[in-house]
């Protein structure tokens, strides 16, 4: 898939994709948050709302990277999903999925990892995520962590990518969520991963890529479609 054409997602599961109920649905048919282009000053102090833990990890994209991989970022930022790898960073599924909602935080929240997750096999991978972001290694190494190999340690690795202004005032909540159902999991990080767009990439400050969102005629299904990202002439 080109990311410069669309991202596509069936409507149906958009539900589930969120932390709380169905109501977000709504927004994005209407139309998702376009994100900003921030200073770093600025992306330091978005960061700085959330809640902060010995065991979590805040990193940003690197700059220099193409404006396709950031607009993959950005795509993977709208679902607010939670990614789980294990101590030899492969991904984990629960129940055949690789990411967990709303519905799987719940039950995580009275159980553990070791009890929900297994190794993904090639039949219940769903790779649109790795698709669009690589795997464990290749994620690390296209942001401002210096190497996976700081994580080696640990024996379950939470990922999340998350955009202050995809995210909005749900941000907060959505994360302390996700904290809340894995945090009692022994020996587990937790990595966010920020795609807050940011002036030191060559892109105009105060500026926004714009999102559209149309439902695919006669499927339930929606396309999400971002514009040129908007760099300095």
């Amino acid at each position: 898939m080109n990311v410069n054409q669309f991202f596509r997602i069936s409507s149906f599961i958009f539900c589930s994709l969120f932390l709380y109920s169905c109501g977000p649905i709504l927004k994005i048919l209407g139309g998702l948050n376009d994100p900003k282009v921030y200073s770093q000053e600025e992306i330091e102090a978005n960061i700085a709302r959330l809640p902060k833990h010995p065991n979590i990890v805040d990193a940003q994209l690197q700059s220099g990277l193409e404006e396709e991989e950031i607009k993959s970022f950005l795509y993977m930022s709208i679902p607010f999903d939670t990614y789980i790898y294990n101590a030899d960073d492969k991904l984990l599924c629960f129940k055949g999925e690789t990411s967990c909602g709303s519905y799987e935080l719940q039950e995580l929240e009275n159980s553990t990892i070791e009890d929900k997750y297994d190794l993904c096999d090639n039949l219940s991978l769903n790779t649109l995520f790795e698709d669009y972001l690589g795997d464990f290694e290749d994620i690390i190494s296209k942001t401002s962590l210096k190497s996976s190999q700081q994580f080696s340690d640990f024996k379950h690795k939470v990922l999340v990518v998350m955009n202050t202004d995809i995210s909005k005032n749900e941000i907060i909540d959505d994360w302390n969520y996700i904290f809340k159902s894995l945090n009692h999991n022994e020996n587990v990080v937790f990595i966010r991963i920020w795609t807050d767009l940011n002036e030191n990439w060559g892109l105009e400050k105060d500026k926004k890529a714009k999102f559209k969102v149309r439902k695919v005629k006669g499927e339930r299904e929606v396309e999400i479609i971002l514009s040129d990202l908007p760099y300095v002439d």
